[in-house]
């Protein structure tokens, strides 16, 4: 088939896709069928656990065969405002003065393994999220610090009861880490998904090789009917940058989905021509200084403030854009989001 490349980039960095089945358009029809092979810039996730783990080494490869409560538009997905179900059924409006939030659960969702999922499921999981046990880690908990509980009073109906109302809660449920696990594995063994993967998402688990690979096929009982379009995917782990142009350069590959400096973006449109699509956007990433305010001179908020003036990230953006993975001034809000700095 045409060989047609998609570079999904970022102004913080760039990513790379060259889709030999072809890549749809946000105005065409996808068509189904097609393997996709992608890389991982990591030679392995520190494990398998969306609740513990933050990294994309993880969340690249794995996302695909869980689902989650709500998530962000995928139609839409430029906006940060834009929520959406996907194992709900609509997104509920809060009462009891924004404290409470009533979500009804999808009938006929079922796990990989062949059994229903229900609220207890979600449930569960949210609960190790928000109020995780003794020996589990959750690297999320204290954005859910709003949250006094997690009920699921019927097999269909979860509620979850706020201390305060709190507009940041809804945007934290949307996190693509928060997958859902089977609450009767969970009751056996908490760790279980640290080392192994069984969800209820598009694509059913394959094989893992660590080290290695990730392996997925298309799950026929997807709850989102005619998805997923692919048949499956192949996640290849390669930490050496020059592997993962290689195997992108020789269609061995599609796609990165993290990114490359643009030097290496560049040399790859150079040599693809016309059969590579570069898109950018930005990251959310951060560059920190912290000066140690117990140690004169920066015991003194007005030197402090001179440092910080002092740099002038404008022109430094525009500098490191040519050579690294910035490009776009923020602050603590995301550009482009609506309560970001001017």
């Amino acid at each position: 088939m045409l060989k047609r490349a998609s570079v999904l980039g970022a102004g913080l960095g760039v990513i790379l896709a060259a889709v030999a089945f072809g890549a749809a358009g946000a105005a065409e029809t996808p068509k189904k069928g097609g393997h996709l092979t992608f890389m991982v810039p990591a030679d392995a996730p520190p494990s398998l656990d969306g609740h513990r783990e933050t990294t994309f080494a993880m969340v690249h490869p794995t996302a695909p065969f869980y689902s989650v409560l709500i998530r962000v538009n995928p139609d839409n997905p430029s906006s940060s405002t834009d929520f959406v179900c996907d194992l709900c059924t609509e997104m509920p409006k809060p009462t009891d003065d924004g404290k409470t939030y009533t979500f009804k659960i999808r009938d006929g969702v079922k796990f990989h393994d062949g059994s229903a999922l229900t609220s207890a499921d979600v449930a569960a999981s949210w609960a190790r999220i928000i109020h995780p046990p003794e020996g589990v880690s959750s690297a999320r908990q204290s954005y859910f610090v709003m949250v006094d509980k997690v009920e699921a009073p019927d097999p269909k109906t979860l509620v979850f009861k706020l201390k305060y109302a709190s507009g940041a809660f809804i945007p934290a449920l949307a996190d693509p880490f928060a997958y859902i696990y089977k609450k009767e594995i969970l009751d056996k063994d908490q760790h279980w998904y640290e080392k192994n993967i069984m969800g209820s998402g598009p694509f059913k688990f394959v094989s893992y090789e660590i080290g290695q690979s990730i392996k997925g096929e298309r799950n026929p009982d997807y709850y989102h009917k005619g998805q997923p379009y692919l048949d499956g995917f192949t996640a290849i782990f390669a930490a050496k940058q020059a592997v993962r142009v290689d195997a992108i350069r020789a269609d061995r590959a599609a796609t990165e989905f993290r990114g490359l400096p643009p030097s290496a973006r560049d040399q790859l449109v150079k040599e693809l021509g016309d059969k590579i699509t570069v898109q950018t956007g930005d990251w959310n990433c951060v560059n920190l200084v912290t000066p140690n305010h117990k140690k004169k001179p920066f015991d003194d908020v007005r030197v402090r403030r001179a440092l910080a003036l002092a740099i002038d990230q404008w022109k430094g953006a525009v500098a490191l854009s040519t050579i690294a993975n910035v490009r776009t001034v923020g602050g603590v809000v995301f550009p482009g989001s609506p309560l970001a700095a001017s």
